[in-house]
């Protein structure tokens, strides 16, 4: 949170500057930064075969658009929220789910699978995060107090897999589909931070909680078998 007491000009030209400042071109420059050395999976198995329904991104790392833009101007009160909503390439995302789940099944499903083979297909997966900027300002005769909140934030929470279970001789042994909820929390940008770094911090969570959600989509297979 950051609070300010300035003249209302001076306020004003600030909340038009910081908008100007933040937005789409900035965060996906950002995001490039963080996954410059991302490489894609190049792990196989004979026993486990992965796909998704998952629409590509292509090459693109991300797409951010300015979804909300509103000022609320009261006799005494303005109230601002400016947020920039960012969709990762979700092949981030499911060459973390295929490395994790191709190294994790070995200590914990091979054995159960028992020379049976596992498909899975990826239906759904944390993607979107947003950078939300709510400003707030109190109007004092000639002078303005104002503070603001920004916060890099979720968007969606779920991670849906579908599984199939075939016996040595292609039939099928065992269907199902495995919904996880993401753990991932909005991170509040403090006094004298840098957002650039808050940013990397969150993906960093991100990637961090995609692996989680991963393993306990094994673990969860792992029980019903």
């Amino acid at each position: 949170m950051r609070l300010n007491v300035m003249k209302p000009c001076l306020i004003c030209a600030a909340i038009i500057f910081l908008c100007g400042c933040l937005g789409p071109k900035k965060i996906n420059k950002w995001v490039a930064q963080n996954y410059v050395d991302a490489t894609p999976t190049r792990k196989k198995s004979n026993i486990i075969t992965i796909t998704s329904g998952i629409n590509s991104m292509g090459d693109v790392l991300s797409e951010t658009q300015k979804k909300t833009s509103h000022v609320l101007p009261l006799l005494f009160y303005w109230q601002y929220d400016y947020k920039n909503s960012t969709a990762l390439n979700p092949q981030i995302g499911i060459n973390n789910f295929t490395s994790t789940v191709l190294s994790y099944s070995n200590k914990t499903l091979k054995q159960k699978l028992n020379g049976r083979k596992l498909e899975l297909n990826i239906e759904k997966m944390p993607t979107n995060f947003a950078i939300d900027d709510k400003g707030h300002i109190v109007w004092v005769i000639l002078y303005a107090f104002s503070w603001d909140v920004l916060t890099v934030q979720p968007e969606d929470h779920q991670m849906v897999v579908s599984y199939k279970i075939l016996n040595q001789d292609n039939s099928s042994y065992k269907t199902g589909t495995v919904d996880i909820s993401n753990t991932d929390k909005g991170l509040t940008l403090g006094m004298f931070q840098s957002l650039k770094k808050k940013t990397f911090q969150y993906l960093d969570q991100y990637d961090a909680s995609i692996t989680s959600m991963s393993k306990m989509v094994i673990d969860k297979i792992a029980a019903e078998l």
